[in-house]
């Protein structure tokens, strides 16, 4: 193999990786943001029954 050939593969590899990276990072961060408004919903879900049960929702199943 061409040394020209090898260092391009290597770019490539780095790029890809680099790639990953990112998109790892992004999908971490929008589990964390989806997490929170889980919280908020059931928060808000708790705080309209409490009041005299002006709320009547059956919770939802985990998803599996």
């Amino acid at each position: 193999m061409s040394d020209d050939r090898f260092a391009n593969l290597e770019t490539m590899v780095a790029f890809h990786e680099d790639t990953i990276q990112k998109l790892n990072d992004t999908v971490y961060k929008q589990q964390l943001a989806i997490d929170r408004l889980e919280e908020r919903v059931e928060a808000l879900t708790q705080l309209l029954r409490a009041p005299g049960q002006l709320l009547n929702v059956e919770p939802e199943p985990e998803p599996e």
